[in-house]
């Protein structure tokens, strides 16, 4: 069965659609620098990917979802040291999500989970500030941001070979995997194979809080954390289908 891609929609197909469900699933990530291995759109092709998976899940419970077109820009300040790396104000990022809400329920798409591939605290927080403007001019929207990253991160032993997948935030074996699923011919295996383990993210959310701005800093010189040289494309699989089945149970519950 075909997944509902907004932008390659025609306008019947929509209103067809708009009988058959509220729902709409919101894939977005800036574009930022991942190590010295993996593409700048890590973020977004990674989000892309949980949104299918997400929606072919539903079909397979009698549900359809819309996929909104990809938002490949945000606030991505901690890697705006590393070349090429593109940042978003706080209250641009705010007011593209009230926008992008207010549009997507005005065609009856009010029920909106928006599946984030950048995990950066402020951008979390501008994210849920246009959500809350947006759901206070329609009290129809019912929109949140998913918390998949947060909440499978500590679950993931099982899955990941790393010593420490709960410190493996950017661009280490989680994202590598992601990469080497689907788009491998993006990533750059020789510089891949230079790097090291690097278990700073232990200590990353607490340095950002007290004043370490970017991952330089913060002890991310290369713009990587974890162990990106152990990743698998069937750890990616793996990966994708257990972060998937957490956003899934978040639209279930926010539909109830």
């Amino acid at each position: 069965m075909s997944l509902n891609y907004l932008p390659n929609m025609n306008i019947n197909q929509v209103k067809i659609l708009e009988e058959k469900t509220n729902i709409a699933l919101l894939p977005v990530g800036p574009n930022e620098v991942h190590g010295q291995h993996l593409p700048a759109a890590t973020d977004v092709l990674s989000a892309i990917d949980l949104a299918e998976r997400t929606a072919t899940k539903l079909q397979n419970k009698g549900m359809e979802a819309l996929i909104a077109p990809p938002l490949n820009y945000g606030l991505a300040d901690v890697a705006n040291v590393f070349d090429g790396n593109t940042t978003l104000r706080y209250g641009t990022v705010a007011n593209l999500f009230e926008d992008i809400c207010l549009s997507l329920a005005k065609w009856g798409f009010n029920e909106i989970v928006i599946i984030s591939g950048h995990a950066e605290p402020r951008n979390a927080e501008a994210m849920m500030e246009g959500i809350r403007r947006a759901s206070e001019q329609n009290e129809k929207i019912k929109a949140k941001l998913s918390e998949w990253f947060f909440k499978g991160l500590p679950q993931v032993g099982s899955i990941c070979k790393g010593a420490h997948p709960e410190w493996d935030l950017h661009a280490g074996e989680i994202e590598t995997s992601f990469m080497l699923l689907k788009y491998p011919e993006l990533v750059d295996m020789e510089a891949l194979s230079k790097l090291e383990p690097n278990w700073e993210g232990e200590h990353l959310f607490e340095r950002l809080a007290h004043g370490k701005d970017n991952f330089a800093d913060a002890g991310a010189p290369l713009a990587y954390f974890g162990d990106p040289r152990i990743a698998t494309k069937e750890t990616g699989e793996k990966l994708q289908n257990f972060f998937s089945d957490i956003i899934v149970e978040e639209v279930l519950e926010l539909i109830k």
